[in-house]
């Protein structure tokens, strides 16, 4: 079937209505760039271009024209390494986005271990793919997906929830290799008054990721703000910044969109411009929060950096021998929780079958908050009462650093304590998330019993505690961020798994899962007093622009249409997204 019909198939176009509908120029379209145009092309890159791209596991099908079994054997043995998903330019960490293209009640495919005789489908993988490693070949790629009305897709890692870094008969520009770092004793934002003072920061362009800068930070006695990456493979220079950045730091320090004091960036007309607080402002603030790559390609983002003091870590483990128990002790918990982030502490604290878990982390050895030692011996305590619950784990360790903190637990984490979460982590998975904000009356103790009544009425769930104290002290339009993040202590996240033999209804019910799932925190938090962190969004979310951004929506619209007219760079459930198909391949209004 021809790739232009197979699109318009799986986003229930009718072939007659095409031609009054602005597309995407897809691979087999007339007016989709000839090979002698892309060789012309090729000359001007840094880095060969990559032709006719074929998915990751391509190589173990007899009928396909790559078929190499020694190969197959090497990708088989790699497939779940997110180190190696992140270099291919063929394959994403959610792998189902690699996949899902849906046509007449199908899932058009190409996992591993195939049946002899079967087809490797291309899916959502990029044909081309732009390895960039300057910002000339970042600039010559837009200047000619522009002029050639290509669907431009962008990457850095890979690890994205919503299935952006890859589409239909997309182009992609690879930015994994961009990983030059700068630290600053004294950064001071272009064109800032001549009396500003310096700041300590670092510069990092866009493939580097929380592992790397995290340890460069560290090695040069500095703290910086970032994500909860197992093996540290979460992009901290684009995705996780540009859509919010959420961290268990930012109780203490803010999120990662307050901990930015400038860009540089190549916007949809290919030029190259700084973003700070004095220069191009309104891109400044929509690229704090307004998700990538919605208003250009980052080339550099430049982060603060704070004192490299110690911390202490709280762990916690805990099991119920019945689901009464569990609900008296989510319950004890929601009654703790809002003083414990009042007390100093943030982090995350999964449950499932029964079991609650906690990590979280303090500033300070012993920490510098008075109150968070006797906030979290209260709960162990509490808890510990409790019939029927057996209390595996409940104690305090100190660390040297937060890299330290990093490493041990999501590094190294023969060295770590309590939860393992690296048995948890999604690269190679196919699997669907979704997320919601909890604003602090919702998680009062006064609400405790309703509240920890939604939390067992999903089998299970990751919820963070990343709000409060600094989130809490930004101003609600500062950054372009929902202003429900700044009312908000806990955000709650779903995921939920399937495996690679998941057909098309597969797919929907496990959409249909996690969606229904987070609907009683929906309920219980409302837009505008919840929301949902953009990089951790539902893909079935209906009203999405509201759960992403609340008021600041608006701006965010109206900065992207005259940044971006032609609406090269749209993205699934990004801003102006609104009259584009699913695939972002034709406009639908």
């Amino acid at each position: 079937m021809h790739l232009r019909s197979a699109v318009l198939l799986s986003v229930l176009f009718a072939a007659s209505a095409t031609a009054t509908k602005k597309c995407k120029c897809l691979p087999g379209d007339s007016c989709f760039p000839s090979q002698s145009d892309w060789n012309k092309f090729a000359k001007g890159l840094s880095q060969p271009l990559v032709s006719n791209q074929k998915p990751f596991a391509s190589v173990c099908y007899n009928t396909s024209s790559n078929f190499n079994a020694d190969e197959c054997a090497r990708r088989s043995a790699i497939q779940l390494d997110p180190e190696s998903l992140i270099d291919a330019g063929n394959t994403v960490q959610l792998i189902n986005f690699q996949d899902q293209l849906f046509s007449n009640g199908t899932v058009s495919q190409c996992p591993f271990d195939p049946l002899p005789g079967a087809v490797c489908n291309q899916g959502r993988v990029p044909v081309y793919s732009i390895n960039a490693t300057t910002v000339s070949d970042i600039q010559k790629t837009v200047a000619y997906a522009s002029k050639h009305n290509l669907h431009l897709v962008v990457r850095n890692t890979g690890h994205e929830l919503l299935g952006r870094a890859f589409g239909v008969g997309s182009v992609e520009l690879l930015v994994h290799s961009m990983k030059q770092t700068n630290f600053s004793d004294s950064f001071v934002p272009q064109n800032a008054p001549p009396s500003t003072p310096g700041q300590h920061a670092v510069t990092i362009q866009p493939g580097v990721q929380w592992g790397e800068i995290y340890d460069l930070a560290d090695q040069h006695d500095r703290l910086i703000v970032g994500g909860f990456s197992v093996g540290g493979t979460v992009g901290a220079g684009a995705g996780w910044p540009v859509g919010g950045g959420h961290s268990i730091l930012s109780p203490f320090y803010g999120l990662g969109v307050d901990n930015l004091l400038q860009f540089t960036v190549v916007l949809p007309n290919a030029s190259h411009v700084v973003a700070n607080e004095y220069t191009n402002p309104d891109l400044f603030w929509a690229l704090r929060g307004g998700g990538a790559p919605s208003f250009g390609v980052v080339t550099s983002v430049t982060h603060k950096t704070h004192d490299n003091v110690p911390f202490t870590a709280a762990f916690y483990g805990a099991s119920a021998n019945s689901s009464e128990s569990f609900l008296q002790l989510m319950t004890t918990w929601v009654q703790h929780h809002n003083n414990l982030n009042e007390a100093g502490w943030g982090g995350l604290w999964p449950y499932f079958n029964n079991n609650l878990f906690l990590t979280l982390v303090s500033p300070g050895n012993p920490p510098t908050n008075p109150n968070a030692l006797t906030a979290i011996n209260s709960f162990f305590n509490a808890s510990s009462q409790i019939p029927g619950v057996n209390v595996s784990l409940a104690a305090t360790f100190p660390y040297r650093s937060f890299q330290q903190f990093v490493f041990e637990n999501l590094g190294d984490t023969s060295l770590g304590h309590g939860l393992n979460f690296s048995e948890f982590h999604v690269s190679g998975s196919r699997a669907y998330l979704s997320s919601w904000f909890l604003p602090n009356n919702i998680t009062a103790p006064e609400n405790a019993e309703a509240l920890a009544k939604a939390y067992v009425s999903v089998p299970a769930g990751t919820p963070y505690i990343i709000g409060g104290g600094v989130v809490s002290q930004v101003a609600e339009n500062a950054t372009a961020v929902t202003p429900a993040w700044r009312h908000s202590i806990a955000d709650m996240t779903i995921i939920f798994s399937f495996n690679e033999t998941s057909n098309a209804t597969d797919y929907a019910n496990a959409k249909k899962t996690v969606h229904s799932q987070i609907e009683p925190f929906r309920q219980l938090a409302p837009v505008p007093l919840g929301g949902q962190y953009l990089n951790e969004g539902d893909v079935s979310e209906p009203d999405w622009q509201q759960a992403h951004w609340g008021s600041n929506y608006a701006r965010l619209l109206k900065i992207k249409k005259e940044i971006d007219p032609k609406d090269l760079l749209i993205v699934y459930h990004g801003v102006n997204s609104e009259a584009w198909d699913d695939e972002i391949v034709c406009k639908t209004v």
